[in-house]
């Protein structure tokens, strides 16, 4: 890999689309629909936006949503997604037959090139998706050579690229080939291949800006353009960067600040100030979400001022208004939720001790490997002391919860909150990923958002669970 970041031939202005949002309009109908409301969500340059689109009885729907220029859309049907892009202006029609094949799905648009566009996205998903899907599950195989990742990988790439070049060159090539590109770049980045290979550049590319595609460019237009390539800059730069290593001023009797190092990161390897601003942003608002508040807390207070683009300052600041309720000696924010026997449980109901909230889901591989390896030991270790653990399940409907629980025979008092992200308490506690484990003190106040787990807590060594429940005799 090429010792520093070059910049793109082809720059445009530094004005970020995160500063001026626009709409655009999705409508359409939907036959033999029982419903009142269909969900599309909205790829963003942080976050993305599950839209509810009301439905009503002849199955018609209209209705214009917000977008940061161009973004990658989800349309929810039934278990499955269909993925297209939609652009600030655009007009969608969207037709399709409810519980038949998908294949009844049909997009069209008021503009020409865009039919042929989100016909392409839509072909090239139903073509490429389920395999890169089984690609991805494959390249974990155990004691696969190098060279036989890299293979697999470039063999999927070519083969996308080349059912691209189908298609007929558009005002957006740029855009449905980077994000081709950047998808399988990340693959390559993610089992450290990218310092060792490089995907194949495929012959029939030259009625595209393809010719610029690579993973040592920064585009400010892809940058704008495409999530994968977001996606890309944001892990390349957190754990992949272009130099060897470097140091910044630390005390090494202080934990490791990972968002100072995030922090530090962007201001030496990314020349393009909306670009960098935008990367330190979203690891701010990450960090918030992951580590210790305190130490978030003085890269936030540092950037207000560093930062040179105004909307990402203001982002920041209306991102902190909400996450400030989670920091240590706060209220925790009060839920009653009901358990396994459909008795209602409160918050305010387990004041007096130390409450260690997990919250947890069904089909989470880490949440269950913390559950089967850590569980019996942790609530062993505690079972004599002033806490109460609080299991909060966020995937799965009732029934299937209780089963898991019962195969799992999880310890503590099991809860359950459905439709997870869309869920009140998911929300008042940021639940941006699972496991996530939140610890509060006696007095019902946060002593952490983001708490050590079980595999953490079950140690012989003195912990910050210890010390909150040593505090309740103070």
């Amino acid at each position: 890999m090429k010792s520093t970041f070059l910049l793109s031939l082809i720059l445009l202005s530094s004005i970020c689309f995160a500063q001026s949002q626009n709409t655009f309009l999705l409508k359409g109908n939907i036959k033999n629909f029982d419903k009142t409301f269909f969900e599309v969500i909205v790829d963003g340059f942080f976050n993305s936006t599950t839209i509810a689109i009301k439905v009503d009885k002849k199955g018609n729907f209209s209705k214009s949503c917000a977008i940061d220029g161009i973004q990658n859309i989800h349309v929810q049907i039934g278990d499955e997604y269909k993925s297209l892009f939609a652009a600030a202006g655009d007009t969608l029609m969207l037709n399709w037959v409810n519980n038949e094949d998908y294949e009844s799905f049909v997009v069209s648009s008021t503009n020409k090139d865009r039919i042929q566009e989100l016909s392409a996205k839509l072909k090239l998903s139903e073509a490429i998706d389920k395999s890169f899907n089984e690609l991805n599950d494959k390249l974990y195989a155990k004691g696969m050579a190098d060279s036989t990742k890299f293979k697999m990988i470039n063999d999927l790439y070519v083969a996308e690229i080349q059912f691209l070049n189908k298609f007929s060159a558009t005002s957006y090539s740029f855009k449905i080939y980077g994000d081709s590109y950047f998808k399988y770049a990340s693959l390559l980045q993610r089992h450290k291949l990218s310092n060792k290979y490089t995907l194949t550049r495929v012959t029939g590319m030259d009625h595209t800006p393809m010719s610029f595609m690579d993973h040592t460019f920064l585009s400010e237009q892809l940058f704008k353009q495409s999530e994968s390539y977001r996606d890309f800059i944001y892990d390349q730069v957190r754990f992949s960067a272009p130099f060897r290593a470097f140091m910044w001023e630390n005390n090494k009797n202080t934990p490791s600040n990972f968002v100072a190092g995030y922090y530090h990161r962007g201001f030496a390897f990314i020349p393009i100030i909306s670009i960098r601003d935008w990367f330190i942003t979203k690891a701010i608002m990450d960090g918030f979400g992951h580590h210790q508040f305190n130490d978030v807390k003085k890269v936030y207070d540092d950037f207000l001022i560093t930062c040179k683009t105004p909307a990402y300052v203001d982002t920041l600041k209306n991102f902190y208004v909400n996450f400030e309720k989670l920091a240590p000696g706060r209220p925790a924010p009060h839920f009653t939720l009901k358990d396994d026997s459909g008795n209602p449980v409160s918050l305010k109901d387990l004041r007096g001790k130390v409450v260690f909230i997990d919250f947890w889901g069904v089909y989470c591989g880490p949440c269950i490997g913390d559950i089967k390896d850590n569980g019996a030991k942790f609530h062993e270790k505690y079972k004599e002391k002033e806490v109460v653990f609080v299991n909060i399940c966020v995937d799965v409907a009732e029934k299937e919860w209780k089963k898991s629980i019962k195969d799992l025979k999880l310890d503590g008092k099991n809860l359950l909150a459905e439709g997870w992200t869309n869920n009140q308490v998911c929300k008042d506690y940021a639940i941006q990923g699972i496991p996530h484990y939140v610890l509060i003190d006696h007095n019902g106040d946060i002593i952490t958002s983001n708490a050590p787990g079980m595999w953490e807590l079950v140690g012989e060594a003195e912990n910050i669970l210890d010390r909150a429940i040593a505090n309740i005799k103070k």
